[in-house]
C-alpha cells in the first residue's frame, strides 16, 4: 500500500538549494524505513505557482467559493498536492525572519481554508533553513497557517544552513532527521491529536466569523451547516479538554460581547 507525501517547497532554488536538500534527507530516511517503492511523493514549487504578485485580497474564495477565485486554476496543483497526500511536508527557507514570498504567496490564496478547514486530521512536517536566525517566527506563522486549514503538526525543524559544513551540527541534524522520518509515517495511523487552547479559540473565532458573515459568504456558513459544526466544540467527535474547552468558551463569549456592545478594542500590543 503507496504511503503518499505531498512536499510544498518554498525556495526558489528547488530541490538544489538547502531547504530542497533538507527535505530530500528527510524522503530518503522515510523511504528507507518503508519497503519497496511504496513511498510517493507529490511536489509543488511555489516559485511555480503562476499567484501573480500577490492575492488580489477580493474574498471571492470565502463568498462565492473557491473556483471564484481569480487564481483558481493556477492553485491547482498545490491543492491536488495537499488533497492526495497521506502527509504534506511543508518547507520554506527563512527569508528576513520570515517564510519566503512565494510561500507566503502560497497561504494567502488557500485562505478560505480558514474559514472551510479541508485537511481535518491531515498531519504535517515543518521544515525551515536559514543563513542565520528566524526560525522560531518562521515555523510559529506556518504552524498557525495548516493548523487554520486543519493539518496538526507531527514534526518540526530548523536547520542552519551554513552549520551543516561542520560534522557536529551536521550529526545533530541527520538524527533529528531520523527521528522526524519515523514520526511522519506513524502520523497518518495516530489521528487527530487532542486540540490546544489555542486550537480550540481559533476554532471558536472561525465559528464567530463563519456565523456573522451569512449574508456575506454563505459559502462558509453551509460548509459549516454540513458538518454540524455550528453545535460543535471542536472540527472532530472527541471530546475537548475539560480546562482548554473552558477557557476557549469564556474567550469566545467575550469577543461576542465586544461585537455585540461595539466595544471591542483596536490591538495596541
Amino acid at each position: 500500500m503507496d504511503f503518499r507525501v505531498g512536499v510544498v517547497l518554498g525556495s526558489g532554488h528547488g530541490y538544489h538549494g538547502t531547504t530542497g536538500r533538507l527535505v530530500t534527507d528527510l524522503l530518503d530516511l522515510m523511504r528507507a524505513r518503508v519497503p519497496g517503492d511504496s513511498l510517493v511523493v507529490d511536489t509543488v514549487l511555489t516559485t511555480e505557482l503562476d499567484l501573480g504578485p500577490d492575492c488580489p485580497a477580493c474574498l471571492s474564495c470565502m463568498t462565492a467559493g473557491e473556483a471564484a477565485c481569480p487564481n483558481f486554476d493556477a492553485a491547482a496543483p498545490a491543492r491536488r498536492v495537499m488533497d492526495g497526500a497521506d502527509l504534506v511536508i511543508f518547507a520554506t527557507p527563512v527569508h528576513s525572519f520570515q517564510i519566503s514570498a512565494s510561500m507566503k504567496r502560497f497561504i494567502d490564496h488557500f485562505a478560505y481554508l480558514i474559514h472551510r478547514p479541508a485537511y481535518v486530521g491531515r498531519p504535517a512536517v515543518l521544515l525551515s533553513t536559514a543563513a542565520g536566525g528566524g526560525h522560531d517566527a518562521a515555523l510559529d506563522y506556518l504552524s498557525t497557517a495548516v493548523r487554520r486549514w486543519g493539518f496538526h503538526t507531527a514534526a518540526t525543524l530548523g536547520v542552519n544552513g551554513p552549520g551543516l559544513s561542520r560534522e557536529t551540527y551536521r550529526g545533530k541534524v541527520d538524527r533529528a532527521l531520523d527521528d522526524i522520518a519515523a514520526k511522519a509515517l506513524a502520523a497518518p495511523g495516530q489521528g487527530e491529536p487532542k486540540p490546544s487552547t489555542a486550537d480550540l479559540i481559533g476554532f471558536r473565532v472561525a465559528k464567530i466569523l463563519v456565523d456573522g458573515g451569512r449574508d456575506e459568504g454563505p459559502v462558509d456558513a453551509a460548509y459549516w451547516d454540513e458538518r454540524g459544526w455550528f453545535e460543535a466544540q471542536w472540527w472532530t467527535a472527541q471530546k475537548p479538554p475539560f480546562f482548554a474547552n473552558r477557557i476557549a468558551a469564556l474567550v469566545e463569549k467575550k469577543i461576542r460581547k465586544g461585537i455585540a456592545e461595539g466595544n471591542a478594542d483596536p490591538y495596541r500590543a
